[in-house]
């Protein structure tokens, strides 16, 4: 018998697409796929070196837990860059992807029963992290145009609630929340003695000169209860080599640093290697990419905006397209949807309800302009069809 606390968590429909999407590969049926969440560029060159390097000279031991020293400081140094406040080594943290320092936090930081508020729509790791920790998801609507709603978050604060997580630019709808509503998020944070927990995995990739406000540099005054998480996987292709870190006060740390020592220990001690090389490379090659995926974006919205209702993103590299007008008695939400489209069109999408809400389809644009393209015509053909 499983515990109950695993019986209470969902499978990520991501990966449920992969398998079924590797079954049809198998077959020779050649899905184009619009459902994965990583770069389809290569690890620039510099970075690749790095690691080789690293393996070259033996560093392939344990390490200390919170991360190589020197990638701590260089990451303090960076983000010292973009004006966080009162930074330093002490204040970061290396684990096996965001998606660890996400788990690492919500172990750290919450008892049985505490409450945490995000809205929707959200990625779908969120709920179960906090599942995972005894805690309770608190999910809220965002705006028609997947802007944050204050008024619904401040309403769903309760004396059980403990944070508030926000994820900028948003996976799955590519919003960036605006900067008047981040430091209006903080005072109410404030208010309610709450922390706030910034999902930052795109900090990097806004278009048209739409600049992401990073929220620990809004409110110094409040850096104590802000806790950023960030990763080398999509601004550096570096997906496989699981380098993901936590910004937040020195106690905080000190605190996920214990955590962790009980769970992983160190980060891949190579893989840190590489990511000290991306953070001290000319980021030439990262301003081509994000320049790539402008162009993809702009393809993907021009296309897709033509058969379904659609917002434009403003980060991130998903189209989050609303589609209710193409359900029917056969096909009733958008799993049944998404199913249809990958076993009749062989295009892989993610339904909407993977991240918490009906009637949406993820669309990825981080492949190239050629399967955009392709995958747009064979979803027009199936449901001009209907």
């Amino acid at each position: 018998m499983t515990s109950n606390k695993i019986k209470n968590i969902i499978t990520s429909n991501s990966i449920l697409v992969a398998d079924k999407v590797n079954q049809l590969n198998q077959e020779d049926k050649k899905v184009i796929s619009l459902h994965i969440g990583e770069p389809d560029f290569n690890t620039p060159p510099d970075i690749i070196s790095n690691t080789i390097q690293a393996l070259n000279n033996n560093h392939t031991k344990y390490s200390s837990v919170p991360g190589v020293l020197k990638l701590r400081t260089e990451i303090a140094n960076s983000l010292e860059m973009e004006n966080f406040n009162n930074i330093s080594y002490k204040n970061i943290m290396i684990s096996n992807g965001a998606k660890q320092s996400i788990y690492n936090i919500f172990q750290v930081i919450c008892n049985p029963e505490d409450e945490i508020i995000f809205p929707a729509p959200f990625w779908v790791s969120f709920p179960e992290s906090i599942k995972l920790a005894g805690a309770k998801p608190i999910v809220v609507p965002s705006k028609p145009n997947f802007q944050l709603d204050l008024e619904l978050i401040q309403n769903a604060i309760t004396t059980k609630t403990k944070a508030i997580l926000i994820n900028s630019p948003n996976n799955p709808t590519g919003a960036v929340y605006n900067k008047e509503d981040l430091k209006e998020l903080v005072n109410i944070a404030q208010k309610n003695d709450l922390y706030i927990i910034s999902d930052e995995a795109y900090e990097f990739l806004t278009y048209d000169n739409i600049v992401n406000t990073p929220i620990a540099t809004i409110a110094p005054q409040y850096s104590d209860k802000i806790i950023t998480i960030r990763t080398f996987s999509k601004k550096y292709c570096m997906t496989g080599f699981r380098i993901g870190f936590m910004v937040a006060s020195k106690k905080i740390t000190a605190a996920s640093t214990k955590f962790q020592g009980h769970v992983t220990g160190n980060n891949c001690l190579f893989s840190q290697f590489g990511a000290l090389a991306a953070l001290q490379m000319d980021n030439t090659i990262i301003n081509k990419m994000k320049a790539e995926f402008q162009n993809r974006r702009d393809l993907a919205y021009s296309l897709f905006s033509q058969i379904f209702e659609c917002e434009k993103p403003d980060g991130a590299f998903y189209l989050f397209p609303k589609v209710d007008n193409y359900f029917n008695h056969k096909i009733k939400n958008s799993l049944e949807l998404a199913n249809y489209i990958l076993e009749q069109a062989n295009v892989a999408l993610l339904p909407g309800s993977a991240f918490g809400v009906e009637n949406y389809l993820r669309v990825s644009f981080a492949n190239s302009t050629q399967n955009i393209e392709q995958a747009f015509i064979n979803i027009k053909s199936l449901l001009d069809q209907r």
